[in-house]
């Protein structure tokens, strides 16, 4: 690995300083200004300015609107942000994003908005919270792709998104959006350093070559060398890995009414971080090759007593191309992208020091997406859009591979594939009733047309492919109509008010570890919103909060069977709750910010919800699942209390400029499993970074940052594994114990 040595050493990350790009004055000619990504609807930042709330403006409508006056529950963070609070990858935001929950296991992130979300980490399966980077749908979250190193800002849209946006967006949409070239050259470079011997960089440049194109490249990545723990079977390392990334961009503005973006980006990395590492702390299994009882008792919360260490690999790229076009009548967008993945999870599926069951499954992942939008130009009396969207995605294992004495000396092997082909037509229009109150309509239907092969075999030496299952052959067609619903009303410039209904939609999905058909059900919900924004005293303080409801129908969930893991469906769920968010500059430079959701989640009728018995005394493994009643039991990775509270302060020297931010987050116990047998403890975390900018070298800074300061010990992942001939457990992943360390970087 020593070439992503010299690539990670060699870049450095952006601090994330806004950089001017290329616009239009009203008269056509090009001027600076503040926003980055104009094309991509980008965000101008009051960053300048710590006196006030810093204005974002979002695209969570599909056109730019300033934050308050979007009537959609959306938490946005600027690049400054992001880097202040030490948040550099998705996972990390939910302690900024009180709606947002966020899972990892088998290299895959896995988020939950406002309680929506399933925890299948399956190739096949998509999120219920669509993410976006650079209006491109992702249909795995694999984190090698989703580091936010050259970040322009994030924008986290709570509910459903069923009218304008692309695919699967029952629970919410993420949308990331990578800096622009600007009008002046540009390089930004960060080198770091941390506890447990990680090195990191980032390196961003950008330059113009005309007045009318420029170009800029990221690079970026880490490695980290020494683990959080050790097996204390093999001797070695375990929890850490690498990542490298690259995108790079071109802005081309051939005349006063077309603009060209093209984005290609690559992706590689390696990491056991996030993988089942052992059994879940308090819990037992048991090793049926030699009947040995299993416990999870060791000195170190970190170790692991697994004989093969979990690897997580991934390698992929793809390119994105978005074409603006103003016409006299309307504004046209096209949005064109692709995305070619593969990987492989090798895992130890005992979780003991024993040899009995290893698997290795191998994943392909490729999607192309088409998207046409005709949208009214900006000013229009009555804002409207029309879109039509197309995905086509392929995903599968090829193989997944498992072997150990569990075969009796045979191999196991799954070959499946689903294909995906997705159409959708959208509509939605907001229309002014007197001077100040809105409504906005918006209507969408979906086709889904998907299928699946697969064929499971065990391989036996000398006897060949003996059969599992007869191979699986199948297809299905499945429409969805979802739509939204809103009213808004602004009293006064301080004040916004807005209520909606809205439907959302998560296609159904083919279990492929193994195949099996028919498919999950699809996931539908319906949503209820009423909500504020805020802006008060002068705008240093900013107030905005949301009551909700989304009634879910077959709402999709995680279960174990056997050799696999699958999706099934509940009946019915519910979910209420509400969110309240504030932010205040109370004196100049200092900033003061809080937030806080609660949930209320509950299936309401469940009625083959899968139960598992044992695990929780000593002497037993879990058994299972038998099928029964799970109307009542509260929803899987949904707690009912997320907090966070913070503090940025800015402050002018004769020696420089210092920056510190100190936040807390805090999330309330809540199961890992839909029959609430198993049960995560709630988490307290407390994150800190002190910056300097010395007057004399404006273009360095230092910065030092914490994570984790408590030392919190906590799980990114809890899952129930009820493997055959008596394997069982409660296998878990841990979460980064406490981390320090500190960045050199530079800005020209």
């Amino acid at each position: 690995m020593k070439k992503y040595d010299l690539l990670i050493g060699v870049a450095g990350a952006c601090l994330a300083v806004p950089q001017p790009s290329l616009a239009q004055d009203e008269t056509g000619a090009q001027v600076p200004t503040a926003s980055i990504g104009t094309a991509s609807e980008g965000a101008p930042l009051d960053a300048t300015s710590r006196d006030t709330v810093e204005m974002i403006v979002v695209t969570a409508q599909r056109r730019e609107q300033n934050l308050q006056d979007t009537p959609v529950s959306v938490t946005a963070f600027s690049s400054d942000t992001l880097a202040e609070s030490g948040v550099t990858n998705l996972q990390e935001l939910a302690s900024i994003a009180p709606a947002l929950q966020v899972s990892s296991t088998a290299g895959v992130y896995l988020p939950f908005l406002r309680g929506v979300g399933n925890g299948n980490a399956s190739v096949g399966n998509e999120s219920s919270v669509a993410t976006y980077i650079d209006d491109l749908y992702y249909t795995r979250l694999a984190t090698a792709y989703l580091e936010l190193g050259s970040m322009d800002r994030v924008e986290v849209l709570n509910g459903p998104q069923g009218t304008l946006f692309g695919r699967n967006s029952s629970g919410g949409a993420i949308q990331m959006f990578t800096k622009d070239p600007g009008v002046d050259p540009a390089l930004e470079a960060t080198l770091g350093y941390a506890s447990y011997d990680r090195i990191s960089g980032n390196l961003y440049a950008s330059t113009p070559i005309t007045d009318r194109l420029g170009v800029n490249i990221s690079l970026g990545g880490y490695h980290q060398r020494d683990g959080w723990g050790n097996s204390i079977t093999t001797g070695e390392d375990v929890n850490l890995g690498w990542a490298a990334t690259a995108r790079a961009k071109l802005v081309w503005e051939p005349s006063d009414y077309t603009r060209i973006k093209l984005v290609g980006f690559y992706a590689r990395s390696r990491s056991d971080i996030g993988s089942v590492q052992d059994l879940y702390e308090g819990t037992f299994g048991i090793v049926p090759v030699s009947l040995t009882s299993l416990k999870n008792d060791k000195d170190s919360f970190y170790d692991t007593q697994l004989d093969r260490r979990p690897d997580s690999t991934e390698e992929g790229y793809g390119a994105s191309l978005r074409i603006d076009q103003e016409a006299s009548f309307a504004d046209l967008v096209s949005i064109t992208g692709f995305r070619n993945s593969k990987g492989n999870y090798g895992l130890d599926l005992d979780y003991s020091p024993l040899f009995f069951y290893h698997a290795d499954l191998g994943n392909r992942d490729d999607q192309f997406s088409q998207e046409f939008q005709i949208k009214s130009r900006k000013g229009s009396s009555i804002d409207w859009i029309l879109g039509f969207y197309y995905l086509h995605w392929k995903a599968g294992y090829d193989p997944a591979i498992g072997e150990g004495p569990i075969f009796g000396g045979g191999t196991l092997v799954f070959d499946n594939l689903q294909t995906v082909d997705s159409f959708s037509g959208f509509a939605q229009a907001t229309a002014p009733i007197g001077r100040s109150t809105n409504v906005t309509l918006g209507v969408r239907y979906t086709l889904d047309d998907l299928s699946v092969e697969g064929t499971q075999f065990i391989a036996v030496p000398g006897l060949g492919n003996i059969p599992l299952a007869p191979d699986v052959r199948d297809s299905r067609s499945e429409g969805a109509f979802t739509y939204r619903a809103a009213i808004d009303h602004r009293f006064s410039d301080q004040l916004l008010i807005y209520a909606s209904t809205s439907r959302g939609y998560k296609s159904g999905a083919y279990n492929l570890l193994p195949a099996v058909a028919p498919p999950a059900e699809a996931e539908k919900i319906q949503a209820y919103e009423v909500g504020f924004k805020s802006d008060l005293f002068d705008k240093r303080v900013r107030l905005n909060g949301a009551l909700f409801q989304n009634d879910i129908r077959n709402p999709q969930v995680l279960t174990t069977v056997d050799t696999g893991v699958s999706l099934t469906n509940a009946q019915k769920a519910r979910v209420r709750g509400a969110e309240v968010s504030v932010e205040a500059v109370p004196v100049s430079g200092l900033t003061l910010r809080g937030a806080a959701t609660y949930l209320d989640a509950k299936y309401k009728q469940f009625d083959n919800a899968p139960i598992f018995t044992g695990g929780m005394t000593p002497g037993t493994g879990i058994t299972g699942p038998v099928l029964g009643d799970g109307a009542g039991n509260r929803m899987a990775n949904v707690p009912e209390w997320r907090l966070s509270a913070g503090v940025n302060y800015n402050l002018l020297t004769d020696i420089g400029e210092w920056t510190a931010d100190v936040g807390v987050s805090y999330t309330s116990d809540y199961p890992w499993t839909a029959d609430n047998n198993l049960v995560a403890d709630d988490v307290t975390l407390v994150n800190a970074s002190l910056s300097f900018t010395p007057s004399s070298s404006e273009w360095l800074t230092l910065r030092l940052w914490g994570r984790n300061l408590a030392g919190e010990r906590y799980y990114l992942i809890g899952q129930e594994s009820a493997g055959p001939g008596g394997t069982a457990g409660y296998p878990a992943a841990p979460a980064p114990p406490r981390t320090y360390g500190g960045t050199i970087s530079v800005t020209f």
